[in-house]
């Protein structure tokens, strides 16, 4: 009986010290994952980072040439607006004139009544 009871023990010591064994084992490779998945996260963030820079970078880019297109067309309405109001001015002076002089003639033969 005893000796059964040793064996049994023995068996038991055994199979206590491969579990503990198993669970430093399980430690270690925790340890080892934690690491790498921190090191993968902080890779990660690094790389989000750089990706939403350079998109920032474009986006900024592509607002600063439509912004100058914009400015541009603009300019280049102003001056076709200017150059038809000044042309339609000077196709209007003789009207203007001829509409001046009729109505001073007027004013000044009313006045010598």
């Amino acid at each position: 009986v005893t000796e059964e009871v040793d064996e049994r023990n023995a068996k038991l010591l055994k199979t206590l010290s491969q579990a503990t064994d198993m669970l430093a084992k399980a430690d270690e490779m925790q340890v080892t994952y934690t690491a790498e998945i921190r090191e993968a996260r902080e890779k990660a963030n690094a790389q989000l980072a750089e990706v939403r820079k350079k998109a920032e970078e474009s986006i900024e880019r592509e607002l600063s040439a439509a912004s100058t297109a914009r400015d541009a067309r603009a300019a280049e309405v102003r001056a076709k607006l200017d150059k038809e109001v000044n042309d339609k001015i000077a196709a209007a002076e003789p009207e203007i004139e001829k509409r001046k002089t009729a109505f001073v003639k007027e004013t000044l033969a009313g006045a010598s009544l």
